[in-house]
């Protein structure tokens, strides 16, 4: 709605907008990864992440990291002409919050090595 005030956006573009996420459990990935014929999971991996090696450290890390991940959508819907803006709004927007000052690394990545079974 922030960027709707700013005039970024119209209405109708932010309303028709949807990016719908879902983190999945490594046991879910890995039954999804077994429903499909063309790979064997030769490896898989909880890693954990140290808070002293920490993913995003500050609000510019935090920034390029989202943008890095979702610009190529918002391009798409709402165009490339306004992303410098944005993605410099939404880090002074991050900076602001207290999201980075209590850093919480308990995120989980999964590491999945595949093998293709056509190249066995």
């Amino acid at each position: 709605m922030l960027f709707l005030l700013q005039g970024l956006f119209d209405a109708a573009k932010v309303d028709s907008f949807n990016l719908p996420v879902y983190f999945t459990y490594p046991n879910e990935l890995k039954a999804l990864i077994g429903r499909n014929e063309d790979f064997n999971i030769e490896r898989m991996e909880i890693l954990n992440n140290s808070t002293k090696h920490l993913t995003t450290p500050n609000s510019k890390s935090f920034t390029r990291f989202i943008r890095a991940l979702y610009e190529g959508l918002l391009k798409v819907h709402f165009g490339s002409e306004i992303m410098d803006e944005l993605f410099n709004i939404y880090e002074e927007k991050v900076e602001e919050s207290a999201f980075l000052l209590t850093p919480n690394e308990n995120s989980m990545i999964t590491f999945v090595l595949l093998k293709c079974k056509r190249m066995s």
